[in-house]
């Protein structure tokens, strides 16, 4: 039981992991990887030079940027077994600074070039969709608030309104995951971004427009969308529209690179003492294929800080980059919110713009504050133990900002509330088990709900905790309630905020991440407040009964004893449906660790999954068996074991339940 409790643990984290990878938001607020400790003179952020200029002045000191990097970023790869990282810093008009870390290729030896090696940005990928729509707008060939149907060949489906760009750029289309064709490993896989966007249209659980759900799905929707009005591919059309205008020589969005590109591209890993993995390959490049330098996506900030212009070439007019830049209206109006394909957020009290990136093995942010014309871009080609590469991109910047700008206070965002009314709020909010609306509903993904539920724990304090929400401590966010369901993270600048209908909390969100995703109440029918120990139960039940029974047959052996001949039919149908549905479950486990490898999820194979399919069906027809079972038991069996045949039924029921409610009935291979 054990090793099952691990195996369906193991499995949920992959599932949630790789769902939060592909969206690319593990933001600084869910770093995982604890802080270095002050004590620890590597990671202490350098010394500012006594002849050096203040922090902040506007002009920063490509010296002072390389000693503090220098002092953090290689104690941090080493903490978490990274193999190679790559920082740039922009600032009025300038690259401040280019610096590589580690290894490209561990075996080789070949060390990170910030100018020519070429890096995995993820879902920064999608900066330059946002780029190519907004461009075709300009010109008249798009407009932001038509249905997204008018331009394609085939249907979105749509709740009572049509999806629209805007929708799409502000990730409120309310479209589930899609998994399948998405990240598959080696640049030559078969799978193509038709398969991805046409063999299965992923259903629509929100009316768009209402709640965020981060949807690569609807980007690679609105990459299509380009191609088809520009009559390029997305990849012809961005080297002709944005990569060579802007001078961003090592960039690509081929998937299989030219032949001059090739040697410069670097392995990705899992840690950096790890073997080194096939090239990731996205079959929608414009959700996240890019392939860039260090130096091209610094020339890629300065023209976004320049307002669409570098060097003479204009990829957008200053409106339009002023437009992407606008926060647009959110659901909880305290918390950040998304503009048209940024992230929006507050970094030591400056207004930033910004997009993360994940893949695979690659983790990534790009960090721009306009009001200081400052740009950051950082990489890592390596996942890293305990998702150190989401830690140290968090942690490069976080403690960038606290170096380099004047700091600024720390403003309550509300005067706080009487002790009876925080209890009273982190008690409702307790009792209420939550998913995140970014999530696969109606394939067998859905289990990871099941699994692993978010829940808000109150605290001795006064303060809430949040599962998953971790600071860059590694310890979890404590948040203290500043006004009537609105918290602050204690000593940080943080909000959590709760939506309320008809006395109820509804929806809440929090940090960097608000403006993409949230969370909502689980149907209270399938609620894992009381699904999951029923589960849990049921499985320990039907196992103890299989025990029991295998132990019997080598009881009778030992003493010589005859197996009882009544009802004999009975019995062996009902060991028979208890086999079947523990092999069920079995069968979850081991397809779940098959498909645990990177893109496993992506690129699983069809049979695999329409068996452990068929197997749950007949876990559905095994469970009713023993239902039948224990409505037949004949008089003759003692009274426990006619009581025992009702408590295996009940627990079969329970797996039919949870088969039935969480998506392994669904047939066919939509994911």
């Amino acid at each position: 039981m054990t090793v099952l409790n691990t195996t369906i643990r193991r499995w949920s984290r992959f599932a949630s992991g790789l769902l939060l990878a592909s969206a690319a938001l593990c933001v600084p607020l869910q770093a995982q990887v604890p802080a270095p400790e002050p004590a620890s003179p590597a990671a202490q952020a350098p010394a500012v030079p006594q002849d050096g200029p203040p922090a902040g002045d506007g002009a920063l000191d490509a010296a002072r940027v390389d000693t503090f990097l220098d002092g953090l970023v290689p104690y941090l790869m080493a903490q978490g077994d990274l193999a190679g990282a790559v920082v740039t810093v922009v600032e009025n008009g300038r690259v401040v600074t280019e610096r590589g870390f580690g290894f490209a290729d561990v075996a080789k030896r070949t060390p990170v070039d910030p100018q020519t090696t070429l890096f995995r940005p993820g879902s920064i990928s999608k900066l330059f969709v946002w780029t190519a729509v907004m461009q075709l707008v300009e010109q008249g060939r798009l407009d932001l608030d038509t249905d997204i149907n008018t331009y394609l060949d085939f249907q979105v489906p749509t709740k009572g309104q049509p999806i629209t760009l805007r929708q799409v750029m502000t990730h409120t289309t309310g479209l589930e995951e899609r998994m399948r064709h998405l990240i598959v490993l080696g640049p030559d896989h078969p799978d193509t971004d038709e398969q991805y966007l046409k063999d299965w249209v992923p259903e629509q659980i929100f009316a768009p427009g209402t709640k965020p759900a981060y949807s690569n799905y609807a980007t690679g929707v609105a990459a299509y969308i380009v191609a088809r009005i520009s009559g390029q591919s997305f990849e012809d059309y961005a080297q002709a529209h944005i990569l060579g205008p802007l001078g961003m020589q090592y960039a690509s969005f081929q998937q299989q690179l030219p032949a001059e590109l090739l040697p410069h591209v670097a392995n990705g890993y899992r840690l950096g003492s790890g073997d080194a993995w096939l090239a990731e390959k996205t079959t929608a490049p414009g959700i996240g294929g890019l392939y860039a330098s260090g130096g091209s996506m610094a020339r890629f900030m300065l023209a976004m800080l320049n307002h669409g212009e570098l060097d003479g070439q204009r990829i957008l007019r200053p409106e339009s980059v002023a437009q992407m830049f606008a926060p647009q209206p959110a659901i909880l109006p305290h918390l950040p919110r998304m503009a048209l394909g940024w992230m929006t957020s507050d970094t030591g009290g400056y207004d930033t713009r910004s997009h993360g990136g994940t893949t695979l093995f690659f983790y990534s942010w790009l960090y721009l504050v306009p009001e200081r014309n400052i740009g950051l871009f950082v990489s890592t080609n390596s996942a890293g133990r305990d998702a150190a590469g989401s830690a140290l991109r968090a942690q490069v910047w976080e403690r960038f900002v606290a170096e380099f700008l004047p700091q600024r206070p720390i403003v309550a965002a509300g005067p706080g509330v009487d002790a009876d009314t925080a209890r009273a709020h982190a008690a409702a909010l307790a009792r209420v088990s939550w998913q995140s609306t970014r999530r696969s509903d109606s394939s067998y993904l859905r289990v990871v709900n099941l699994l692993s539920p978010v829940r808000i724990h109150p605290q001795a304090d006064g303060t809430i905790t949040v599962d998953g929400q971790k600071g860059l401590n590694g310890q979890l966010l404590r948040w203290r309630e500043v006004a009537p369901w609105l918290w602050q993270e204690a000593h940080g600048r943080g909000l959590l905020e709760v939506k309320i209908e008809d006395g109820k909390p509804v929806y809440f969100s929090a940090g960097p991440f608000a403006s993409v995703f949230g969370y909502e109440p689980f149907p209270a029918w399938r609620s894992p407040g009381w699904l999951r120990p029923a589960l849990l139960v049921s499985l320990a039940l039907l196992v103890l009964s299989a025990l029991l029974r295998v132990g019997g047959v080598f009881v009778r052996r030992h003493y010589g004893v005859a197996a009882p001949v009544d009802a004999r039919g009975l019995r062996a149908a009902q060991t028979l449906s208890i086999t079947v549905l523990l092999a069920g479950v079995l069968a979850w486990a081991l397809y779940a660790q098959a498909i645990s490898a990177p893109g496993g999820v992506a690129d699983y194979r069809d049979l695999p999954l329409l068996l452990v399919q068929a197997l749950s069906w007949l876990g559905v027809l095994a469970a009713l068996v023993l239902v039948w079972v224990a409505v037949r038991k004949p008089a003759t069996w003692p009274r426990l074991r006619r009581f025992g045949s009702w408590v295996v039924a009940l627990a079969g029921l329970v797996l039919a339940f949870v088969s039935w409610t969480q998506g392994l009935l669904t047939t066919g291979v939509q994911v």
